[in-house]
């Protein structure tokens, strides 16, 4: 166990020095991008510019935000992916039912953007993982194109202090994407293609996760064997922090009629000690197992299992709402888990940027309404 601790702190030593080179590499190549701009224009310094660039650089953020997110899309779909879903900030474009249409919601696991897509079809392991580092790489890729022909545009024909604050911001965001790090349930674009180029473990773990998603993204209609091959990657790699959220995307396979074969599988996976504070895809995973342990008729035995439950973070309003209802649902509080189920199905609504139709989900919570009719039904 000493270890064990001892590399883990290495691990995070080793990859803070990482991130902290390629800021310094970052900050190197911003120089000769708008030093030579002091020089050449000698731009006056006042409160009016001042406030011009501040406002520049909000407009930017925003911007560069879009083309990020507009550069996965039409990398994916010029790969042979299928759009599902795409947010910038609140703004969430989604295809459900055959419609595409606009809602406002918050981002799922405090993303400021994200492009979602599917492979519609099958495609080999091989093929799946080129189309996926371009798919990938297409954010990034979007933002420093996108700021090289700024800056082009800049010290050629059109000087401006705000376009050359507009690149910069596109540098940034691109550049900082690609540093391969990941933090409270949140990959960078570079951690992902590291992985798929298996410079760092996960490249199966990533996979797998296309691979559900593309027999069928809004259920368990699932192979046996493409489920037999995410069990075992569980198996094979617990320590993953992509292997909770692996567990709590397979768990409802086996709801309501093997419950007792999630439970074996989540050990070790669901209410191990924590990393960091926040932990959201922990948090998905812990509340997996209490699914898991519900439809089974365990959870009332399960040892400590207040304790496990309280553990579990804020960080994701559905898995706290869950935790709180099974919490009421334990200490016999039926008004406060008819709250619980009451705001779990508006924020589950008609769509949910994480859960998407969220029809496990939705099952999840009739299950548990059922005992406000019959509490003896568990």
């Amino acid at each position: 166990m000493v270890t064990a601790t001892r590399d883990k702190g290495k691990g995070q030593r080793k990859k803070s020095l990482g991130q902290t080179l390629a800021g310094l590499v970052i900050g190197i190549v911003l120089w000769p991008v708008f030093l030579p701009y002091l020089f050449i224009h000698e731009p006056v310094i006042d409160l009016q510019s001042t406030v011009i660039i501040l406002a520049a650089i909000v407009v930017s953020a925003v911007l560069a935000l879009v083309i990020h997110e507009f550069g996965h899309a039409i990398a994916g779909v010029a790969s042979g992916m299928a759009f599902m879903n795409m947010s910038i900030g609140p703004i969430v474009l989604i295809r459900s039912g055959g419609k595409k249409q606009i809602i406002f919601q918050k981002p799922a696991l405090g993303y400021l953007g994200r492009a979602m897509l599917r492979f519609p079809e099958g495609v080999s392991e091989g093929e799946m993982e080129s189309r996926l580092k371009r798919y990938v790489a297409g954010g990034p890729a979007a933002n420093m194109v996108v700021a090289a022909f700024a800056v082009v545009l800049v010290y050629t024909i059109l000087p401006s202090g705000v376009l050359l604050t507009f690149a910069i911001v596109n540098l940034l965001l691109g550049a900082a994407n690609l540093i391969p790090t990941d933090s409270k349930g949140m990959m960078t674009d570079g951690k992902h293609l590291s992985m798929l180029s298996g410079k760092t473990p996960g490249k199966e773990l990533v996979l797998i996760s296309y691979r559900l998603m593309q027999e069928d993204a809004e259920g368990t209609d699932w192979s046996p064997e493409t489920v037999a091959e995410a069990e075992e990657l569980i198996r094979l790699q617990p320590d993953h922090p992509l292997t909770p959220a692996l567990y709590a995307s397979l768990s409802p396979y086996y709801i309501p009629e093997n419950p007792s074969v999630a439970e074996v599988l989540g050990r070790g996976i669901a209410f191990r000690e924590r990393d960091q504070k926040i932990d959201p895809l922990q948090d998905m995973a812990d509340i997996a197992m209490v699914h898991v342990l519900y439809a089974a008729g365990k959870l009332a035995s399960e040892p400590e299992i207040r304790t496990k439950l309280v553990q579990i973070g804020d960080a994701e309003k559905v898995t706290r709402l869950f935790r709180d209802a099974y919490l009421a649902y334990l200490d016999e509080q039926p008004g406060q888990l008819s709250n619980c189920l009451e705001e779990l199905e508006r924020v589950l609504g008609q769509w949910h940027s994480l859960y998407l139709e969220g029809m496990y989900e939705k099952g999840r919570v009739l299950a548990l309404r059922q005992l406000l009719n019959d509490p003896h039904h568990q």
